[in-house]
């Protein structure tokens, strides 16, 4: 897979799982972005603008499969707890708002791993 449509594939699902994210923990004062990101809470804004720029930024996206497979962190410890407990709560959730995403992120994973 060419590495930019890797890049924007990868900020489309965390974009995706952060907005899941903000509207079902109930974050209140979400505003709309100017670039077609979803409305999101200060908070969620500052978090999915963090994990953007760590994956514009990243090194070695043309030989990883995800960030949680990287053996280099490029996230802070704190931004990674967020990340994580984003994970945690919209993966699941992930198969009923955005099902081919979900179902192709699952692809790649497997891919990966085999």
């Amino acid at each position: 897979m060419d590495t930019e449509k890797k890049r924007a594939m990868e900020a489309d699902v965390m974009s995706e799982m952060i907005a899941i994210y903000c509207r079902g923990q109930g974050h209140t004062n979400r505003t709309p972005a100017a670039d077609a990101a979803p409305a999101l809470c200060p908070d969620c804004r500052r978090l999915l603008d963090y994990a953007r720029d760590r994956i514009i930024r990243c090194p070695r996206m043309d030989v990883k499969s995800f960030c949680s497979a990287c053996p280099v962190h490029c996230y802070s410890r704190d931004m990674r707890e967020q990340v994580r407990a984003v994970m945690r709560w919209s993966g699941p959730r992930m198969l009923l708002h955005r099902p081919i995403m979900t179902l192709h992120h699952i692809w790649i994973d497997l891919r990966s791993r085999g």
